[in-house]
């Protein structure tokens, strides 16, 4: 038969503990949108700035960057718009000129001495 003694030296090893979940601290925060993008437009217009100075260097840049997309001139978006198709049109024709005629086979074949 099992002593006391030996039941409470299993019980005092830890074998039947279990340990007490662990707590969290939770605090909720409410965001507002709306809010947040009046502040920065007053920020912005320079009025009563109360945001930190890394929030402060955001809204800079995010001026800084629409403002280059802004003066953009039309004439230089097309001209980049066609060199970008002129370019596929040639790798497209590449691609046709290698896969779909007989150069590729000729290439390989003067390649292995035939």
């Amino acid at each position: 038969m099992v002593s006391l003694q030996f039941i409470i030296n299993i019980r005092d090893m830890g074998f039947f503990y279990k340990p007490k979940p662990k707590g969290f601290k939770y605090i909720p925060r409410f965001y507002d949108p709306e809010k947040e993008a009046w502040k920065q437009k007053k920020a912005a217009a320079g009025l009563d700035a109360d945001l930190s100075h890394e929030e402060q260097l955001r809204l800079e840049m995010r001026k800084k960057w629409n403002t280059a997309k802004e003066e953009e001139d039309p004439k230089e978006r097309t001209s980049r718009m066609i060199r970008k198709a002129v370019i596929v049109l040639f790798v497209v024709f590449a691609f046709y000129y290698i896969f779909c005629t007989p150069v590729l086979t000729n290439i390989i074949s003067g390649l292995m001495g035939r």
